[in-house]
């Protein structure tokens, strides 16, 4: 099992967010037997309207207008599972009444449609929709002050497992985090296989786990780089010291230069380390940048941080994103983007040919996401800010980037039960149609 560790830094304590990426255990780029969502092997249609001539089974993302009313924030659809997963109406309209008080600052109204939510939820109801609501009604709760439910505390505890279970169980079952890690490790790969010398920049590296999956491929293929300069980017000073140990145990003739903090804040001396880096230089970044805040100034950190990628000219960027927006959005743009990015996940999950206890362990995973989304009040101090994959694009063409189509070499043909769309700028991975994870591969462009 890889871990992929990431930081977030919340009400002044700092503590690990992991996000878990497979080892990348076969030869990288090699096929594997899955499908997609147009149809084969009985995979089910996506249910929404698509615009005529539309062909691909993952929509692009549209951006949504800033602020809804609340009888459009219902979804899109009333999708069903193959264990009759429906949206509960009457749930979903009690929840985004909650929402629409919370936003308004009438914390008691709130906490009145809260307590009517409560009360038409059965999240132990094997299937439906209880267990994601479950966790929107005790995000907003806490954002209330309203202690949750010890029942529910005891429910959601039976299905807590120790951290590297958890990850284990993401990393082999959910396809949004595993094909997402098996394509941008095949990337990477391609860039540092058989050279003499190489610098890898890893932002968010954590304990290194992907940098090393990749390393012990390439070793197995007698491809690995003569020597390896890291640069680990990573505000935990822990986590740096693993990556380290774990890229030394590949084999691998190491130079390691560990980061202990935010990307945001990496320093003119950090930079000038990553422009003197033996060449090729390939940056990566799987499930870290949507961390990035603006800066107190109002200074826009992602841009900052790109502009600053190109000068250290890279010879190519691997990026790993969710597809959504939690950025800079009101909470009722935000709860709606979030119900249908979660949504899908769920119903994703539900369709994973796994017990309804790893079922429901894998959603627990996302708690802490949704807490974070919907459940902190100081939008200053919120970390999970992910940007639809087209804002990524356009971040990336402004700061001097060429976006580029993932060579065949590191795709996988298809993803049971998921769908996985390759366009000429990105890959997106979704699920009945809606996208949600997005592998972005780019190069400078030329002047």
């Amino acid at each position: 099992m890889e871990q992929f560790l990431t930081t977030i830094d919340k009400a002044n304590t700092r503590k690990p967010y992991t996000i878990a990426l497979p080892a990348l255990t076969r030869e990288l780029g090699a096929r594997v037997p899955l499908t997609g969502l147009e149809g084969e092997t009985g995979a089910r249609q996506p249910r929404r309207r698509r615009r005529a001539g539309a062909s691909s089974s993952i929509p692009d993302r549209q951006v949504h207008p800033k602020l809804m009313t609340r009888a459009s924030w219902h979804p899109r659809s009333l999708p069903t599972s193959k264990e009759g997963l429906n949206v509960n109406s009457h749930a979903f309209d009690l929840l985004c009444r909650a929402v629409e008080e919370t936003d308004a600052g009438r914390a008691d109204t709130a906490g009145r449609w809260l307590e009517k939510l409560r009360s038409v939820i059965n999240p132990e109801k094997a299937g439906g929709d209880d267990f994601l609501y479950l966790l929107y009604h005790d995000a907003l709760a806490a954002r209330h002050g309203t202690c949750q439910d010890e029942r529910d505390n005891l429910y959601l505890r039976s299905f807590e497992r120790p951290q590297i279970q958890l990850f284990d169980l993401v990393a082999a079952h959910l396809p949004i985090v595993n094909l997402a890690g098996r394509i941008g490790g095949a990337l990477l790969a391609g860039h540092l296989a058989g050279q003499d010398e190489a610098t890898m920049l890893s932002v968010g590296i954590g304990s290194g786990g992907q940098e090393a999956a990749v390393l012990r491929a390439l070793a197995d293929r007698d491809q690995a780089p003569g020597r390896l300069t890291v640069i680990g980017v990573d505000p935990a000073a822990a986590s740096l010291r693993q990556a380290e140990q774990a890229i030394r145990d590949t084999g691998v003739t190491l130079d390691f230069h560990g980061v202990p903090r935010l990307a945001e804040h990496m320093t003119g001396e950090d930079w000038d380390l990553v422009r003197r880096a033996p060449r090729p230089l390939v940056m990566n970044a799987a499930f870290a940048l949507h961390h990035l805040r603006d800066s107190p100034s109002g200074v826009d950190e992602r841009n900052t941080f790109f502009e600053r990628l190109r000068a250290a000219e890279p010879d190519v960027v691997v990026l790993c994103e969710p597809d959504s927006d939690h950025h800079r959005v009101a909470l009722p743009e935000r709860f709606h983007n979030s119900w249908e990015h979660f949504h899908a996940v769920f119903r994703l999950i539900d369709a994973l040919e796994v017990t309804a206890a790893d079922r429901n362990a894998m959603k627990l995973f996302f708690r802490r996401e949704v807490a974070d989304i919907v459940g902190t009040a100081d939008d200053k101090e919120r970390y999970e800010r992910h940007e639809p994959t087209a804002t990524w694009l356009a971040r990336l063409r402004e700061a001097g980037f060429h976006p580029m189509p993932v060579p065949p070499s590191a795709m996988p043909e298809a993803a049971t039960p998921a769908a996985i769309r390759q366009d000429p700028d990105s890959v997106r991975i979704g699920f009945e149609g809606e996208s949600l994870v997005a592998v972005l591969y780019a190069v400078p462009a030329r002047t």
